[in-house]
């Protein structure tokens, strides 16, 4: 979904909005529905029109863009598809997962997270068919969503003047119209950028906090956009600078040495620190390939307001976990159960690197697992519906779908992401966040029951 081009009038972004089927309303043919268009449909109109007052439609005594809007229903009768922005977008595929029962968790002698938290009690779970989407979301498809629920009233876009770690950026909100779960809520940040931190120290490693901040890639960045002329979310161009000023982006302050205090004295810049910003902007990805990376700086509540719109779900936590095995018991959530150090299995932190020095990429990077999923592991963390407890597979042994409705303020996330490492990708491997949070890599996918 791009950016709509500088309107003419108001037509264009009407149609725009409604989600026409562009090649019916390609007047000059040139694969683009856009001004020139229209201006050939107004002046088709206007050419019958010779006396202005045979088209005054609203009676008002002027022949204006309101009596030009009224002559567009013959092309909106012509154009209209029943994909529009109310629902999902054409891209997004479901793979069938059939009903079993099944293994869910891990010996604590396999368990390879930090000493007294194992929280994956093996246990037996059956589940119904359901469906999950072959891909993580990408921004081209959230951006779809947006559009639909901006429309019809659902979301705003605010400039977040609250104190804390999102002030000062572009939020989308939901407003008092939209569902309870998610109204008055941010669901994502159009200002997102890439994590900068000591990352040794968070870590968890013994050495104290050093005080030097280690930026990853700068294109682990929000690439959904929001026109505010045309009232639009499109997905941002790499390459246009209109879009993003990879040298002020890159631009950055050390801390000192208290934790989360800036030493703004001096302005450190890393623009020539990474070749995707050398011999700009040959080596930076197209506005098609971002499109097809997964919608990331997601909330919590920003999956869940997707799936609100479109009457679908986020997956369970078991459903998860069963699809990530792809039938087949695999321990790790890749294409064949297996991880490869040379980082062709799963989009991961196979280099060790703090920070890593990668980004996300295509939501069908590598080979899917035998249910058709790709990425399960590695890429992003994926947003699931389930609260976390700790202790919560204890009490589920033999239950059938289950799913944990009890509030804790933690949502859980599953399948480890591009910066993370391998013990993260395991079919078993839990982790959990607050939902309010959201950045660089954290995503999600989308189910449904059958």
């Amino acid at each position: 979904m791009s950016r709509p081009p500088n309107m003419m009038n108001s037509i264009t972004l009407f149609l725009l909005v409604i989600g026409l089927a562009w090649g019916q309303c390609d007047s000059n043919s040139d694969g683009q529905l856009d001004s020139l268009d229209i201006v050939d449909e107004v002046n088709c109109i206007l050419e019958n029109c010779f006396d202005g007052s045979q088209c005054d439609f609203n009676g008002d005594g002027y022949l204006d863009i309101f009596d030009i809007c009224s002559t567009v229903d013959c092309i909106i009768i012509g154009c209209w598809q029943e994909e529009d922005l109310f629902t999902l977008h054409s891209s997004i595929t479901f793979k069938d997962i059939p009903a079993g029962t099944f293994t869910m968790g891990e010996d604590e002698a396999d368990y390879q997270g930090p000493p007294g938290s194992y929280d994956a009690y093996v246990h037996t779970v059956t589940l119904s068919s359901f469906q999950l989407t072959e891909t993580e979301i990408t921004n081209e498809q959230y951006a779809h969503f947006l559009n639909g629920a901006y429309y019809t009233g659902l979301v705003e876009v605010q400039l977040e003047t609250d104190p804390g770690p999102n002030m000062g950026d572009i939020l989308v909100y939901g407003t008092d119209e939209a569902p309870d779960e998610y109204g008055g809520i941010a669901i994502y940040n159009l200002s997102g950028t890439r994590v900068m931190k000591d990352h040794d120290n968070a870590d968890g490693d013994n050495d104290p906090f050093t005080g030097v901040i280690e930026p990853e890639n700068p294109l682990n960045i929000a690439y959904i956009g929001y026109d505010e002329l045309n009232e639009w979310f499109y997905v941002k161009d790499p390459a246009d600078p209109e879009d993003f000023d990879w040298m002020e982006l890159t631009n950055y302050y050390n801390y000192t040495n208290v934790s989360h205090q800036e030493d703004t004295s001096v302005l450190l810049n890393d623009y020539n620190d990474w070749e995707e910003l050398a011999d700009y902007p040959n080596n930076l990805p197209t506005v098609l390939e971002v499109s097809h990376w997964p919608a990331t700086f997601i909330k919590w509540y920003g999956a869940k307001a997707f799936t609100l719109f479109y009457g679908v779900d986020l997956p369970t936590e078991a459903q998860w976990e069963f699809a990530a095995q792809g039938g087949a018991g695999f321990i790790y959530a890749t294409a064949d159960g297996n991880v490869y150090g040379d980082g062709t299995s799963a989009n991961w932190n196979h280099l060790e690197e703090h920070p890593s020095r990668g980004h996300v990429l295509d939501v069908q990077l590598n080979e899917p697992n035998p249910y058709g999923l790709y990425n399960m592991a590695g890429n992003v963390w994926e947003w699931i519906e389930d609260w976390y407890a700790s202790d919560y597979y204890i009490n589920t042994d033999g239950a059938t779908d289950p799913v944990n409705t009890s509030d804790t303020g933690l949502k859980v996330r599953r399948g480890g992401s591009w910066n993370y490492h391998q013990a993260t990708l395991k079919s078993s491997a839990r982790a959990e966040d607050e939902q309010f949070k959201g950045n660089d890599h954290f995503g999600f996918r989308i189910a449904q029951n059958n």
